[in-house]
C-alpha cells in the first residue's frame, strides 16, 4: 500500500525479534527445507514406478533392475516456503549390501515398499526396518508402503488391517497403500512421510504442476557426468 509498509506475519517464517528495530520493511527470505529420502524394498515391488508416478506421472510398464538412481522434487508451498526432496531409488538386490548400508547412513527418511500379493516382500520390509532402527535409532521417519493395492482381494497375501496395525502400532511407522500401476494413493505415500518427519505443511490431494522436465540422455554431449544426469530427473510443482 503506497506510503506504508505492511508485513504479513506468518509464525513459521517470522522470528520474535522481527517486530522491533528498523528492519520491518525488509522482505523475509523464503524458508527452505531439504530432505533426502531412501526408497527401499525387495526387487519388483514397484519402487521405481512409485517415484515415476509421483514425479513424472508415468508408469514404468517394463521392469528394469535398479542399481541406484537419484531424483529430485522441488515444491513451492502456499506460505512461500520451499521444500526439496532428494529421492534415492535403491536396488532391491542382495548384490549391493555396501550401497544399502550407505543409503541407510546418509538418508534422513525412508519409504519401505512391499507388494501386497507377495508375503516375502513384507518380511524384507521388516528386515529393512530393523536394520534402519539399529543404525539410526527409533526416531528416524519411516513409512511402510503396500504397493499393488489394485490386485483382487483373493490374491492379497498381507491383509490391510494386519499390515497397518503392525506398522503403526508396533513399529511406530507411517503406513499407506497405493497402486503405482493405476496412479492411486501415490501422493498419500509422501504426505505420510512429511507427517512422520513432522513437516507440517497443508498438502491437498491434488498436485498442481508448475514446471516439469523428464529425464533425457539423448543429448549431443556424451560426456555428461553421472551427477549431472541425476539432476535431469526433477519435477517442480506447487502444493496446496
Amino acid at each position: 500500500m503506497p506510503g506504508t509498509c505492511h508485513r504479513l506475519r506468518i509464525p513459521s517464517l517470522v522470528s520474535s525479534r522481527s517486530s522491533r528495530g528498523s528492519n520491518d520493511c525488509e522482505p523475509i527470505a523464503p524458508k527452505k527445507e531439504r530432505h533426502r529420502v531412501a526408497m527401499m524394498g525387495a526387487a519388483r515391488v514397484g519402487k521405481s514406478s512409485i517415484i515415476s508416478q509421483f514425479l513424472y506421472e508415468k508408469y514404468l510398464s517394463r521392469y528394469k533392475q535398479t542399481v541406484e538412481d537419484m531424483h529430485r522434487g522441488e515444491y513451492e508451498l502456499p506460505d512461500g516456503s520451499c521444500l526439496t526432496l532428494d529421492i534415492l531409488d535403491t536396488s532391491g538386490s542382495y548384490q549391493f549390501p555396501a550401497m544399502r548400508a550407505l543409503s541407510i547412513n546418509t538418508s534422513g527418511a525412508f519409504i519401505l515398499v512391499y507388494a501386497v500379493d507377495d508375503e516375502e516382500t513384507w518380511h524384507e520390509v521388516e528386515r529393512l526396518k530393523n536394520q534402519i532402527v539399529e543404525v539410526r535409532g527409533k526416531r528416524v521417519p519411516i513409512v511402510i508402503v503396500g504397493n499393488k493395492a489394485d490386485v483382487p482381494e483373493e490374491v492379497r497375501k498381507i491383509p490391510l488391517k494386519i499390515a497397518q496395525a503392525k506398522a503403526t502400532l508396533e513399529w511406530s511407522c507411517g503406513y499407506a497403500e497405493c497402486s503405482a500401476k493405476n496412479n492411486d494413493g501415490i501422493l498419500t505415500v509422501f504426505k505420510q512421510l512429511l507427517r512422520q518427519a513432522n513437516i507440517e505443511y497443508n498438502l491437498s490431494p491434488a498436485v498442481r504442476r508448475r514446471r516439469k522436465s523428464l529425464p533425457s540422455y539423448t543429448t549431443p554431449n556424451q560426456n555428461r557426468t553421472l551427477s549431472a544426469r541425476y539432476y535431469l530427473k526433477r519435477h517442480s510443482c506447487a502444493i496446496q
